[in-house]
């Protein structure tokens, strides 16, 4: 059927095998059946402990030769041989000699050598559909072994080295792309080689045709390097922390573990965990209270909300983030799954899983949420201050609130995450470019989405520049609200206009398709990730935190005002989510016009709609959808969505890259999935939130005195 089936068979039992092997298929047919035939026989079998010399190996060798038993008479000789060929590829000496010496004693089948042969990809089923993941067993071929220091051989034992090699595939000439192949090759065996041994077989089975263009070999354990030393050093120093103000904080500040002793089988009803000591002389105590896990636990598991707050937006941002996460479940195992080619035109039919393939708006409800966020704070903190603001601290709060975590788990994906599995597609190098040394810079001043995209780093967190970038011009619109309605509005408006024409503009000029899942080499770089394109959710935010802030959460709507309001954000949301149904079908082609303005204005409309939904249940007329969205269950969760935002990808990335083989995406496997990543990525949430998030706001309550008790 393809000419590509048989180069593992021959690189290991005829050119390597055998060095008087010839170059006709009869004789290489033949050697097939006869190590069939030699097995069922068992006409191979020695004793593992009697030793032999070379020439009675050679014997042996003869003695059993597939060509011989079949057809009774010696294997034709060949003329130059496979050895000049292999010679022909710059195969090393070493690693040809121990690839050969596979080849024998697999002939004597010798099981190390069998399980060499064994743990090599072989080409599976369904390759038409673009299964060409062809890997074979890693951990199979790490485990073994030679025994090549019996029979007289004097170099000593070799390993089994995985690697993985480009292997062009050539089946009727149909136009597949190449395959990825595993090897399993002593450890004496470079990239290089891998490739020439695929070369030589391919060149053997057909002269002239395509050949491999590179390979990879796995290393089986890597040292540390001093990157992950001092990740280890800065996490070991966190956790210290956290064991000796967790220690302080229960004996001395809270005297919890007295009163255990004093009455084991009464524990307070209620323990003050928000109360920091006052005074300077105490500033080291409420240091070390920071990073107290009793404390920080109890704040992240309380589900009690404070008064006036809005709590419809604890459901709405955890439901997001489960939304996020389930986009990314798809997104990302679409690399590591093999029947994508036929799973995803029948996924791309129903109408249902548009709400997947558009779940890129969930961050534009993020958007609409911090920007409502802000405004309704702001005008709340300014009211109280009569007008005045500290803007140092206005910039500063928001900086050290997000930048702690983030860098701390960058800088532990950067050092650490490497050494957190292996596999096929595991990427010793880890997952970002060049452990980030040219662009970490611009995570930290949150302009990742704007230098180096080419090169990006933590390449989600184009999510938390924007939204950074967003709030350092926040104050150009909300100081001019606070003071004049009608002035507010109009530059609010002005901000808007500009992102419309901004997004109108380039969708324009670069011909943008409305959604990524229609190929566009530009849409991403262009217009995915910049803050001229995506900051009209946060401007609709912005304005409707200050109505929250005008109607003091007391707005009495008419009825048929808010059904008519809930009408119209239901509809204008499934138009959003389901109105490219067709166009991502293939069945429509929109115009650069209708992209353009699709582009324009539909992240804003979902904003809107998601505004609409707060300002409703705010007011009191959410109906049963307030009780849903404010359910006290999504208190803690809500205040883990930061956290899960950084450590989703991850796991994602930790738990695909480890996969042994490719798998199959199902809607079971899939549903299976992206439960595991929504559990995983809370409770990794949780300890990265106690471990770096907590701590840090801690910190700054010590040092700047908020929050303190008066």
């Amino acid at each position: 059927m393809a000419t590509v089936t048989k180069p593992i068979w021959i690189l290991f039992l005829i050119y390597i095998v055998k060095t008087e092997s010839a170059e006709d298929m009869s004789y290489q047919t033949l050697l097939l059946e006869g190590m069939e035939k030699i097995h069922a026989s068992r006409q191979s079998s020695i004793p593992s402990d009697i030793k032999v010399t070379p020439a009675q190996l050679r014997e042996i060798r003869d003695s059993i030769d597939p060509y011989r038993i079949l057809t009774g008479s010696p294997g034709p000789q060949a003329g130059p041989g496979v050895r000049a060929v292999v010679a022909g590829f710059n195969v090393s000496d070493t690693c040809y000699n121990d690839t050969q010496m596979i080849g024998s004693s697999a002939m004597l089948v010798q099981l190390w050598a069998l399980k060499m042969v064994d743990a090599g990809g072989k080409p599976p089923s369904d390759i038409l559909n673009g299964n060409q993941g062809w890997l074979g067993s890693y951990d199979e071929c790490l485990s073994i072994t030679s025994d090549k220091s019996e029979y007289d051989q004097q170099p000593p034992p070799f390993n089994g080295k995985y690697c993985l090699v480009n292997l062009p595939v050539t089946i009727l000439n149909l136009p597949l792309p190449d395959a990825t192949l595993g090897l399993c090759l002593p450890d004496s065996c470079s990239p290089s080689d891998a490739v020439a041994l695929t070369n030589a077989a391919l060149a053997t089975i057909q002269p002239g045709g395509k050949l491999s263009k590179g390979a990879e070999c796995k290393k089986e354990a890597l040292e540390f390097d001093d990157k992950a030393i001092g990740a280890v050093i800065v996490c070991g120093f966190i956790l210290g922390m956290m064991i000796v103000g967790t220690a302080y904080d229960v004996i001395i500040v809270k005297g919890v573990l007295q009163k255990i002793i004093a009455s084991p089988t009464t524990l307070p009803d209620k323990v003050d965990t928000t109360t920091f000591v006052s005074g300077t002389e105490w500033v080291l105590s409420n240091i070390l209270v920071a990073f107290s896990v009793y404390t920080n636990g109890a704040k992240l598991l309380n589900t009690s909300a404070p008064a006036g707050s809005l709590t419809a937006l604890n459901g709405i941002r955890f439901l997001s983030m489960t939304w996020v996460i389930l986009g990314h479940t798809y997104s990302t195992g679409m690399r590591y799954a093999h029947n994508v080619s036929t799973f995803l035109p029948q996924m791309v039919d129903r109408w249902t899983f548009q709400a997947i393939m558009n779940a890129l708006v969930s961050v534009d409800t993020f958007f609409a949420l911090s920007g409502l966020l802000v405004s309704y704070l702001f005008m709340r903190e300014m009211e109280k201050a009569k007008g005045k603001m500290n803007w140092g601290l206005f910039y500063f709060h928001r900086f050290w609130r997000l930048t702690p975590p983030y860098m701390l788990v960058l800088f532990v994906d950067v050092a650490l995450l490497r050494y957190f599995g292996n596999g096929p597609f595991w990427p010793e190098g880890g997952f970002e470019r060049d452990f980030c040394e040219d662009t970490w810079w611009t995570n930290l001043l949150y302009i990742n989405n704007l230098v180096k995209t080419d090169r990006s780093c933590f390449a989600w967190a184009w999510y938390l520049a924007n939204d950074m970038q967003f709030f350092v011009l926040s104050p150009l619109m909300l100081v001019p609200l606070f003071y004049s309605k009608i002035i507010g509005t109009i530059v609010c408006l002005a901000f808007l206009l500009g992102t419309f024409i901004a997004t109108g503009v380039i969708s324009t000029k670069y011909d943008l398709p409305p959604t990524s899942f229609i190929p566009s080499e530009k849409y991403f770089e262009y217009y995915y990730i910049k803050p001229w394109t995506r900051m009209g959710p946060y401007i609709i935010g912005i304005m409707a935190g200050y109505l929250l802030y005008r109607s003091k959460l007391k707005y009495n709507m008419n009825k048929i005002l808010n059904l008519v309001g809930w009408a119209v954000a239901t509809t204008l949301a499934c138009v959003v989510l389901y109105g490219l149904y067709e166009p991502i079908r293939g069945n429509e082609t929109l115009s650069t016009e209708v992209s353009a303005l699709y582009n324009t204005v539909h992240r804003s409309i979902w904003g809107a709609c998601v505004c609409w939904v707060i300002f409703s249940c705010a007011n009191g007329s959410g109906g049963f959808v307030n009780t849903l969205l404010s359910w006290e269950g999504f208190v803690p969760l809500s205040r883990l969505t930061y956290c899960a935002y950084l450590v989703h990808p991850i796991l994602q990335s930790v738990v695909y890259g480890s996969l042994r083989e490719q798998y199959r995406m199902r809607d079971v496997t899939m549903i299976t999935y992206y439960l595991a990543f929504l559990m995983m990525s809370y409770a990794v949430a949780f300890v990265v939130s106690l471990s770096f998030e907590s701590p840090m706001m801690g910190l700054e309550k010590a040092i700047f005195k908020r929050g303190k008790k008066k």
